[in-house]
């Protein structure tokens, strides 16, 4: 089987990027599977991650124009160069991605069997105008998470695939009196009320740490507020860390008070090194992988009091801390690249 994936370009360091090279990956390792990658930008063709050397390579050789405007009058040229180039390739599955896909999916005079992947939620994407004309012709609309899937109910058909996480569990050592953050320090994850949060639990709970990992341009207010609250004592910033199995491996639990996510990598990443997580139930992920009191505690939006005193119940137990972590890494077991991708064959054999 022939599969095509088409991505307007492979090199930025992007969590989409490494996603999507990782499954092709994995596809291309199964028998049975042709995997072609299809860019469309000029010059940005080099994957940003190890690229499996049985994946070949298309690129329309398009110049990325530098406007909206540019992109619209650009499309009559990528139509017409992608729909020769896909007619040439003959693939038994196309699979599309963000904006640029959304208007291929729609606009493509190939009419062979097409999956319109969504990494970010229906209402939190830029382009979603772009949706409903996608939804007519995909034949199958493939989301992260439950919730994100009932945004697509006039789609032929809507599956949920989670991403699966490579991350290998750390190895045991013993674990220290710390709480972890993970993640870009962005309006959307909201990490200065995870700094007003974490005042209280310090407050509670003398002794414990908070260590923070990752960059984002809230990096100065970030540093600011923990003076301002003055929880320098107990909040440590380590900006981006390059190996973040070592953090899991001493933490306690991870915690996330995001406002929105697609699908939150670091709690299933976070579970698979034993974590117990506690997490905001925000729109969408943070339900689809928590199962509240058995691996960690989902939190209904802005109950702040509760995200507290779930953490407060975690530190003041050890016993069930462990419990959760034990439960945690078997949940993790779910979003494993064996299970993952035999639900992508699935998809794609069961056509």
């Amino acid at each position: 089987m022939k599969l095509l994936y088409v991505i307007e370009h492979i090199s930025t360091v992007g969590g989409l990027e490494r996603i999507l090279i990782d499954k092709m990956n994995a596809l291309a390792a199964e028998d049975g599977f042709d995997v072609v990658l299809m860019t469309i930008w000029q010059d940005e063709n080099r994957p940003a991650f190890p690229l499996d050397k049985r994946v070949k390579q298309v690129c329309l050789d398009v110049k990325r124009p530098k406007s909206g405007f540019g992109w619209l009058a650009t499309m009559p040229k990528v139509l017409y160069i992608y729909n020769n180039k896909v007619r040439a390739i003959a693939p038994d599955v196309v699979v599309h991605f963000r904006a640029m896909g959304a208007m291929l999916t729609a606009l493509s005079s190939w009419k062979g069997y097409t999956v319109f992947e969504a990494h970010t939620a229906r209402q939190f994407s830029n382009h979603r105008w772009l949706y409903p004309l996608m939804e007519r012709r995909a034949d199958v609309v493939v989301c992260l998470t439950r919730g994100d899937a009932k945004n697509y109910s006039r789609s032929k058909r809507v599956e949920v695939i989670p991403n699966f996480v490579t991350s290998i569990p750390s190895s045991s050592c013993e674990r220290e009196n710390r709480c972890l953050f993970v993640g870009r320090l962005c309006p959307e994850k909201d990490p200065l009320r995870l700094l007003c949060l974490w005042k209280e639990i310090v407050g509670r709970h003398p002794g414990w740490k908070l260590d923070i990992c990752g960059e984002g341009e809230l990096d100065k207010e970030v540093r600011a507020e923990i003076v301002h609250l003055s929880i320098e004592d107990s909040v440590q910033m380590h900006g981006h860390v390059s190996n973040v199995s070592k953090m899991y491996a001493q933490s306690a639990m991870l915690l996330l008070c995001s406002l929105t996510e697609g699908l939150p990598m670091v709690l299933i990443e976070a579970m698979r090194n034993g974590l117990p997580v506690v997490s905001m139930d925000c729109p969408y992920g943070p339900a689809d992988i928590i199962k509240n009191g058995e691996n960690g505690y989902l939190v209904p939006m802005n109950d702040d009091t509760g995200f507290v005193d779930a953490v407060s119940v975690l530190i003041g137990d050890d016993v069930l801390r462990k419990k959760m972590g034990r439960k945690a890494l078997e949940s993790s077991a779910w979003f494993s690249r064996e299970v993952i991708i035999r639900r992508w064959k699935e998809l794609f054999v069961k056509r």
